[in-house]
């Protein structure tokens, strides 16, 4: 008898289901609020919407968590450029 490893397990996607939204006639819905509270979605919040058409699904992104991920993999990969570069190397030296 032999022991499995646990780690050779693919992780599972756990999908949950905060509620449902009509769709309004102007094409407007409210998240519920248990979903607003989940992902601190705040009124005024920007909402990015994205998906596969071709698939039928999308997903919602809040962008001030998206601007704060893109800021900080900016921030990541333009330091490190700059610190590759020998002409910034030659500007701390002096």
């Amino acid at each position: 008898m032999t022991m499995k490893d646990k780690s050779s397990k693919k992780p599972q996607s756990k999908m949950t289901v905060f509620g449902t939204a009509s769709v309004s006639s102007r094409g407007q819905i409210v998240i519920p609020a248990k979903l607003r509270k989940a992902q601190n979605i705040n009124s005024g919040d920007t909402l990015i919407f994205t998906g596969n058409l071709e698939f039928g699904y999308f997903h919602v992104l809040n962008a001030n968590s998206f601007k704060g991920f893109t800021d900080d993999l900016n921030n990541l990969v333009f330091k490190n450029k700059q610190e590759e570069n020998p002409a910034n190397k030659e500007k701390k030296d002096k």
